[in-house]
């Protein structure tokens, strides 16, 4: 897994919590402290352990945290991989783009295994499609990271699942409207 996710994770709860309440999830989770950095890979299972301890530890519910840590990670994924994006693009544009946009990072990154994203623009609206080859499907996380896009883009623009792995289905879909 990128390592931006697991540097924007442990941000997060700090930035929630404080330094010891990371340390203590930290630990919880068995994970060995890491300094995280934001362009090397971190195996899958930590990112997991201590998503699943926060969890454990918060009275919110995992597909709230999940979705909310997605609201947080959009600006850093945007931040890091913007130079596969133009400047004048809206956020409908770079969402209709994101299929050739994984493709890039992919191709330069052999280490890295991307969720299958497929794109299809209709006027004010994308729809998204999101398929994980992981164990572990991360859609509310996906849901939270459109969210957080709409957010970061300033736009005026609604996010709306219309199909879930957790509802049986083989994929995630999502569309993204502008209001």
């Amino acid at each position: 897994m990128h390592g931006i996710l697991h540097k924007t994770l442990e941000e997060y709860i700090v930035d929630r919590t404080d330094e010891e309440t990371w340390e203590t999830i930290r630990e919880r989770a068995g994970v060995e402290p890491t300094l995280y950095l934001q362009v090397s890979h971190y195996d899958d299972d930590e990112f997991e352990a201590i998503l699943e301890t926060l969890a454990s530890m918060a009275t919110q519910d995992r597909a709230a945290i999940e979705r909310d840590f997605g609201r947080t990670l959009a600006p850093a994924i945007r931040s890091t991989f913007g130079a596969y994006s133009k400047a004048d693009w809206g956020i409908l544009e770079l969402l209709a783009n994101l299929e050739a946009i994984y493709g890039e990072i992919a191709a330069g990154n052999d280490n890295l295994t991307l969720p299958e994203v497929s794109t299809e623009r209709d006027g004010e609206t994308v729809q998204l499609t999101y398929r994980t080859p992981r164990d572990r499907h991360y859609c509310h996380l996906a849901h939270g990271i459109l969210e957080g896009l709409v957010t970061d883009f300033d736009a005026d623009a609604a996010v709306e699942k219309q199909a879930c792995y957790h509802d049986g289905n083989d994929c995630c879909e999502f569309t993204v409207t502008l209001e």
